[in-house]
């Protein structure tokens, strides 16, 4: 049972020819109307799979829109029981896609004086009933006293970090997984002309951002873009620095490229886990490709975690990490295939690939 605790909402998702001049008039191609949200969405990506089951601690507002925020979820397999509802407008964000691969967001929030979370509301919250918790890092002051409730229940739970906001400090200072974006880290240490792009580089900023940021977290991921994703374990040293970075050898591969080439290899080097994106993509939107890649990513490892009956992330080897990068990576490519940030959330059991790696995932249990 997982928990996904964050925004909701909706996105008008336009797909415009080019992007707009200064005050000029002109027509969108298409317009896609589906939910959104972080925390929605990563709660779809996790439903969809069918590998958990997931509810969203979130708040809506009363107006049609929160009536198809609602209905979104529940088409996915969310479950709705705790969802606040307020006097007032549902946030919603119009998303404009452009042919060069841009998307450019206008988000819409609630109402400045409407109080979306309440801590009663979040207090009344079964969280002994679940397993982990993920945390979009919206809602600060609701999602706060929830990790403190998880902390004090060891409920293991994971981070979505985009870029520093309101409460983000004390939200990780107990978290156990942390997954940022490639600007994070820049965000937070600056960039000069000294740093580069380097798998070293990446892997050394990363280590000193998540272990000041959250000290107490066992796992950070960073996703790269067209370069795959990048996981480090946090509790194990791994003095990188005395290896030589031209030496062949110093990448030990665990899983392997496909057959046709589309199945992205996973490998280790410089003390951290690769995983390459999926071939044969026909990128069409990025709108909540994040969002599904850690859906994936926690469906995978949590599963893992269940079905042998122990959450210490200690436990999990390098090789069943490395599954559930690939599994985020395919969730995550699937869905770069379809506009919108939902279209294109894969269903478990119609995906060949996703059913044999979470069938490696879960074989301990059979």
């Amino acid at each position: 049972n997982l928990l996904i605790t964050g925004v909701c909402g909706i996105d008008y998702v336009a797909s415009l020819s080019q992007f707009p001049s200064p005050d000029i008039k002109m027509r969108s191609d298409t317009l896609l109307v589906d939910g959104g949200g972080n925390g929605g969405n990563t709660a779809c990506a996790v439903g969809r799979l069918g590998y958990a089951d997931v509810s969203v601690l979130t708040a809506v507002g009363d107006d049609a829109n929160g009536k198809n925020i609602v209905e979104g979820l529940t088409s996915c397999g969310v479950g709705i029981d705790y969802i606040n509802m307020f006097r007032g407008g549902s946030p919603f964000t119009y998303v404009m896609v452009c042919p060069d691969g841009t998307r450019t967001c206008i988000h819409q929030p609630p109402p400045e004086d409407v109080e979306q979370l309440p801590l009663a509301f979040v207090d009344a919250v079964p969280l002994q009933d679940y397993n982990a918790v993920h945390f979009d890092s919206r809602h600060p002051q609701a999602a706060v006293y929830l990790s403190k409730k998880c902390t004090a229940l060891n409920i293991p739970y994971s981070v979505d970090v985009e870029r520093p906001r309101e409460g983000l400090d004390e939200l990780l200072s107990n978290a156990k997984i942390v997954i940022c974006n490639s600007r994070y880290c820049d965000l937070v240490l600056g960039k000069d002309e000294n740093d580069n792009d380097g798998d070293d580089n990446i892997v050394t900023r990363l280590r000193k951002v998540v272990t000041k940021k959250a000290p107490r977290a066992e796992i950070a991921i960073t996703t790269l873009g067209e370069r795959g994703s990048c996981l480090i374990r946090l509790k194990e040293a791994y003095n990188y620095q005395e290896r030589n970075d031209d030496d062949d050898d110093s990448e030990t591969i665990f899983l392997l490229h496909g057959s046709n080439g589309a199945i992205p290899a996973a490998s280790r080097r410089y003390g951290a886990i690769w995983c390459g994106t999926w071939g044969g993509i026909n990128v069409v939107d990025t709108t909540g490709a994040g969002d599904a890649f850690q859906g994936g990513f926690i469906s995978a490892l949590w599963a893992y975690c269940c079905g042998k009956k122990c959450f210490d992330l200690g436990e999990v080897d390098d090789v069943n990490l490395a599954r559930a990068l690939r599994v985020a990576t395919r969730v995550a490519a699937k869905k770069l295939e379809m506009p919108g940030a939902r279209q294109g959330l894969l269903l478990g059991g119609e995906d060949e690939y996703i059913q044999q790696e979470f069938g490696q995932l879960l074989t301990f249990v059979r």
